[in-house]
């Protein structure tokens, strides 16, 4: 089980979702869940990105919006970069 960290952006984009589109609120929730078990496989099309040093994927959440985060396999840790937009 993974240690999971909201980072501040992320943390802005949940309280945006909560205010302003409630079913990526649940799912962001539901990706969250689902990252402490497997971050690389599940909902969402998890898909490692590119042109990192590090580990970092990316999961839908909507059509547009994104999950960013940062899987630290040393640690069992993962932090979550952001909810909201594509690739920023």
């Amino acid at each position: 089980m993974y240690k999971i960290n909201i980072l501040k952006k992320a943390q802005s984009d949940l309280d945006w979702f909560r205010r302003n589109d409630k079913n990526s609120y649940i799912k962001s929730f539901d990706l969250v869940r689902e990252l402490m078990i497997n971050p690389r496989e599940g909902t969402g099309k998890p898909e490692r990105l590119k042109y990192f040093e590090k580990e970092v994927y990316s999961r839908r959440v909507n059509h547009k919006d994104r999950l960013i985060y940062t899987i630290y396999e040393i640690l069992k840790e993962i932090d979550i970069t952001s909810f909201r937009g594509h690739y920023e």
